[in-house]
């Protein structure tokens, strides 16, 4: 970022910290350590300001500053105290983002991505997940080893697969939906990974939208696990129709929640830049596409009791393990 800018931008953060911490009592302000941790906000945008936007380097700390701005958020309406939008520091990390993220698009990915909707499905991912992680592995076009085709002996593969969070996801253009053959394989893949603790998430042309994808990933976790809604809060049911998983899965699925939350408060315009592309994208496809265009990719175990983000984010605290070694309250995670 040019100079001049640079120094619009720390002097108008310096100044709204300022203007904010000097409203506060000095027992709020210590309370939650709000001069420190504005001072190390600073210090970072500082960091982040010096970047070329565009590049890999740009957005790796990213993910810090947006932790840091999470918590900070989170803290605010645990202790009462008044908001504060952090307008100036969105402005500037979605800036980096939709500047990185549109060298992915007009590269469908450096050509890791075959077809434009995996790039757009890509794109919403690194939103949700892989940008707010100091450390995750995406892997595009993954083959790993157990998906084998029972029928012919051949490794199938997986469009996206983050495997830190234990979840796939497949992207199901038409062909899916009318040829046999596809169908077959995603029923294979979709239970072969289910046998081997993954999630795998169908995405079509239908549900290329930050709304439609946070609400499905959120929510296709949350069956295969086997979190039903249960007075306030949710509880870890153990039903043949679930994955039957451990406490890593449950704990990678909390987190997986926890980041799309984060996206969706912090990310805005970056969100609904993609939204654009992806509206776009949709409208071309109706007449070529139809069924994919307008019907919803299966789901591995469909519920009718899907919740917001919003809720299964703030009921995560209250999950609860039936267990016969465990029935105390999960404690609330923040992004870490």
């Amino acid at each position: 970022m040019e100079l001049k800018l640079r120094k619009k931008y720390k002097a108008i953060i310096k100044s709204n910290h300022k203007a904010y911490l000097a409203a506060l009592t000095e027992q709020q302000k210590a309370t939650a350590n709000l001069e420190g941790r504005f001072k190390n906000l600073r210090n970072k945008f500082s960091t982040q300001l010096r970047k070329e936007s565009g590049s890999a380097n740009s957005v790796k700390l990213i993910s810090t500053i947006s932790r840091n701005l999470f918590g900070l958020q989170e803290d605010f309406i645990r202790l009462s105290l008044p908001r504060y939008e952090f307008q100036a520091e969105k402005e500037i990390i979605n800036e980096y983002l939709v500047s990185f993220l549109e060298q992915q698009r007009t590269t469908q990915y450096a050509g890791e991505c075959q077809y434009y909707g995996e790039t757009l499905l890509n794109i919403y991912l690194d939103l949700f997940i892989t940008l707010t992680c100091s450390k995750n592995s995406k892997n595009i076009e993954h083959k790993p080893g157990f998906l084998i085709n029972p029928k012919t002996g051949n490794n199938l593969e997986l469009d996206v697969l983050l495997e830190n969070f234990l979840l796939a996801f497949e992207f199901q253009g038409e062909s899916h939906y009318r040829e046999e053959k596809e169908k077959e394989k995603d029923q294979v893949k979709l239970s072969m990974c289910a046998e081997n603790k993954l999630v795998l998430i169908p995405v079509n042309i239908s549900q290329l939208s930050s709304t439609n994808l946070m609400k499905l990933i959120c929510n296709s976790v949350k069956d295969a696990i086997g979190l039903d809604a249960e007075g306030k809060g949710l509880m870890l049911q153990r039903n043949k129709n679930n994955l039957n998983l451990h406490k890593k899965h449950l704990n990678a699925y909390m987190k997986a929640c926890q980041r799309i939350y984060l996206a969706s408060t912090l990310f805005q315009r970056s969100l609904e830049w993609a939204d654009d592309y992806a509206k776009r994208f949709r409208d071309t496809q109706q007449s070529r596409n139809p069924i994919s265009s307008s019907t919803e990719a299966p789901r591995l175990s469909l519920n009718d009791n899907d919740m917001s983000v919003q809720e299964l984010y703030y009921n995560l605290k209250f999950i609860k393990a039936s267990t016969k070694s465990s029935q105390r309250p999960q404690r609330s995670c923040a992004p870490t």
